[in-house]
């Protein structure tokens, strides 16, 4: 298929009440010539739950979120006009060079030729989990840099504490509650046995 006007892949918040609000907007004559209409997610309920029918078998159950879309559909006519459908095919040019589009050519920049001397022959073997080329290779990083100087700006320093770990100021407190829940839980449970 060949649109000129794209499509909205997607669309239907299921956060809150579903009232498809967005159908009366996107079928309206001041979208059409931006959407050439939508898919709504989604047809059948997964965990995802936005589905608007539920399926077992052969049987399909309608939803409320069903019932909301089909509401939303009928109080909204259908656009009048192509919304600039370009009835003769293929992509539409690009805009003259001006003060918002500051290309003058449509040209694409030429494939570096490393990168073609690898689309020819391959990129060989790759590096694997060792080695030079390998996600472990190279250095560490020795600090931070502000953005755009290129040089390490500020670095970490070993703490002077003897205890270990980076968050040792961070411990939570003893709270002895949940022992004393546990006693009283354990103590009704034996309770319990002993009085059967």
């Amino acid at each position: 298929v060949n649109l000129t006007i794209p499509s909205l892949s997607e669309y239907g918040c299921n956060t809150n009440t579903r009232k498809w609000e967005e159908v009366k907007s996107l079928y309206s004559t001041d979208m059409t010539a931006v959407y050439s209409g939508g898919l709504v997610y989604e047809y059948s309920q997964e965990e995802s739950k936005y589905g608007l029918v539920t399926l077992s078998g052969n049987t399909v159950t309608p939803l409320a979120d069903f019932t909301a879309l089909q509401t939303a559909f009928k109080a909204t006519a259908n656009p009048s006009g192509d919304g600039g459908y370009n009835s003769t095919g293929g992509a539409s040019g690009c805009p003259a060079k001006s003060a918002n589009w500051d290309v003058d050519t449509d040209a694409l920049p030429a494939i570096p030729s490393a990168a073609a001397a690898m689309m020819k022959s391959g990129a060989g073997t790759g590096a694997g989990l060792t080695g030079k080329g390998s996600q472990n290779a190279g250095g560490t990083s020795s600090g931070t840099a502000t953005q755009g100087s290129g040089t390490v700006t500020e670095t970490g320093s070993a703490s002077s504490s003897t205890k270990s770990g980076a968050a040792v100021s961070l411990r939570a407190p003893f709270d002895a509650q949940p022992l004393y829940v546990s006693a009283v839980a354990l103590g009704f449970t034996f309770l319990g046995a002993v009085l059967l």
